[in-house]
């Protein structure tokens, strides 16, 4: 066979490879446009299906409703609609039974959903698993996209399901690929046109060029290495091939690259999506936390106000017997024998003296138990969500009171003692309750640190070190306020300590640590209160943050 005809064979294999790789591009684009278009909707509808959860419970985490669908079902429609207007999307929500609860058809409701020719519904129900299908009815003929997703209780239990619409965005990815196929298409459409113009108009002097050329082009292909180019020897047409292809490989591997950007960014904003969902959980759980300390405290205070009320009268009155008993002593001391016998019984004189003593042990009594309910309603603050000026020093006596119990001796734990440095400081504008939630946080976890220390002692058998906990306050640069919690623990490897405020790392076993408390911590010094917060340690040298805030915040951020 003669070398042109071999080199216009080689022509012939380069542009029919050419264009499989623009066909397999066109294909790839066209898969990764449906993955992306049924990955978006599935997202768009668990987020829908968990705004009709919360929606719908009431009191937003109410474990004691028995059923999603005892609430009033214009109100479902109401909310579906809602949902519908926003999402410019057709929006289903069915129960076990798959009888349509609403719908954005509103004649639909009360009939029940026979368009899953596969059962996808009842399927998804069953095990909790997101399907896809196409429902054509007399109101989409031409078939429709339907993605259904489990609709569950906070209970975590599947009481029915969401269908919503996907063709939208099925057709808006190709719409948005529709460009790069056409450039693809035309790309290798030119391609194999140049490489056939070529192949009959040269012979023998392009055969090594065009070779080494079709060699790069088959290891593109077969390793997906892009990176590789063809080498461009000559200036005539071979030349102008050999960079035509490496255009072409290019242009795949901007393709690829830009594939690749776009699940990055799925990928962070399903990430983004996890750590707002935790968010919210942990506002719920802190939100829970303080009804439930202020109903406490109120229910206490009402009895303990009564009982100190009172203990200053009976105070009074039993001077007052006592009175009356060492009067009746004075004029009549020769009593009758049976009243002798009867005083000496009950010990008159020790009952004068330790009546007083177990007064005055209930009237501190009931001042300690007003103490402690003064500080749980101050911690819980659920009337300041706004910007307060607030004494810094209250919030942490207050918080200081309420882990006392974690400060105690124990039988495995010495008793950790807390060293307050307070500066004088002015009244400083912040949100009190998240404050309060910091200065818990890092207390907590300096208290963890204590406690961990004092088992590392014990099972290296060293002397075991008292527990100690500094806090201190000063104001910085006549506009800020300095807050130190520093301990005597073990200390943070730097490995540790470079992520302590990145959301979900923890160090604590299962069951124990979440990895949101720093997080949050950062985020409400950094993002609510335009502060800062920062943490120095070494290991054996104990562990500190500190918070560094402005006494008075601009007034953009507290409106």
């Amino acid at each position: 066979m003669k070398i042109s005809h071999k080199l216009l064979g080689s022509f012939i294999g380069v542009s029919l490879l050419t264009g499989v790789v623009g066909a397999v591009a066109v294909i790839q684009s066209q898969k990764i446009a449906e993955t992306l278009a049924i990955a978006e909707a599935k997202h768009v509808a668990e987020v829908i299906a968990i705004s009709i959860t919360h929606h719908l419970s009431p009191h937003r985490g109410d474990v004691a409703q028995p059923s999603l669908f005892e609430s009033d079902s214009d109100e479902l429609q109401r909310y579906t609609d809602l949902l519908h207007d926003l999402q410019q999307r057709d929006i289903v929500v069915v129960d076990r039974q798959k009888l349509i609860l609403a719908d954005a058809i509103p004649r639909n409701v009360g009939t029940v959903f026979n368009h899953d020719q596969g059962n996808e519904i009842q399927q998804t129900m069953q095990d909790g698993n997101p399907r896809t299908f196409l429902e054509k009815s007399d109101d989409y003929p031409q078939g429709i996209k339907l993605i259904v997703i489990p609709l569950r209780t906070l209970r975590n239990t599947i009481e029915g399901a969401v269908i919503l619409e996907w063709s939208s965005l099925y057709n808006e990815a190709i719409a948005q690929a529709k460009p790069t196929l056409v450039v693809i298409g035309l790309t290798s459409l030119g391609g194999i046109t140049f490489a056939l113009f070529i192949g009959l108009q040269i012979a023998n002097s392009i055969a090594k060029p065009l070779q080494a050329a079709t060699t790069i082009a088959q290891q593109v292909t077969q390793t997906s290495n892009f990176a590789l180019q063809a080498p461009v020897t000559t200036t005539d047409e071979i030349g102008t091939l050999a960079m035509a292809l490496n255009s072409l490989i290019q242009q795949v591997k901007m393709l690829l690259n830009e594939k690749e950007q776009h699940s990055r960014e799925l990928q962070q904003t399903l990430t983004q999506l996890q750590m707002a969902q935790l968010q919210l959980v942990q506002t719920e759980k802190m939100s829970s936390l303080g009804q439930l300390v202020a109903g406490v405290a109120h229910e206490i205070n009402n009895p303990i106000n009564f009982i100190h009320g009172n203990v200053t009268h009976i105070d009074h009155y039993t001077h007052d017997l006592l009175k009356v008993v060492q009067a009746y002593q004075t004029y009549y001391p020769n009593p009758p024998q049976t009243l002798q016998e009867l005083l000496d019984d009950v010990e008159l004189d020790f009952l004068f003296e330790d009546l007083e003593n177990l007064l005055q042990l209930m009237r501190l009594g009931t001042d300690r138990i007003r103490q402690i309910v003064l500080s749980l309603r101050n911690f819980s603050r659920l009337d300041e969500s706004e910007f307060k000026s607030v004494d810094l020093h209250e919030g942490i006596d207050n918080t200081l009171l309420i882990l006392q119990h974690r400060l105690k001796a124990k039988p495995e734990s010495l008793a950790i003692e807390v060293i307050k440095e307070y500066g004088q400081l002015p009244l400083v504008e912040c949100y009190p309750g998240q404050l309060n939630q910091v200065f818990m946080n890092l207390i907590v976890n300096a208290i963890d640190a204590l406690q961990d220390s004092v088992r590392h002692q014990s099972n290296t058998k060293q002397l075991a070190q008292p527990g100690m906990i500094w806090i201190s306050t000063q104001v910085k640069a006549e506009d800020r306020v300095q807050i130190t919690i520093s301990d005597n623990g073990l200390g943070i490897p730097e490995t540790v300590r470079s992520h302590i405020f990145t959301p979900f790392f923890t160090t604590k076993p299962n069951g124990k640590g979440t990895g949101l408390g720093l997080s949050i911590s950062y985020q409400i010094v950094t993002e609510k209160h335009k502060g800062t917060i920062w943490c120095d340690s070494a290991p054996g040298e104990g562990t500190k943050f500190v918070i560094e805030i402005p006494i008075r915040q601009p007034r953009s951020t507290s409106t």
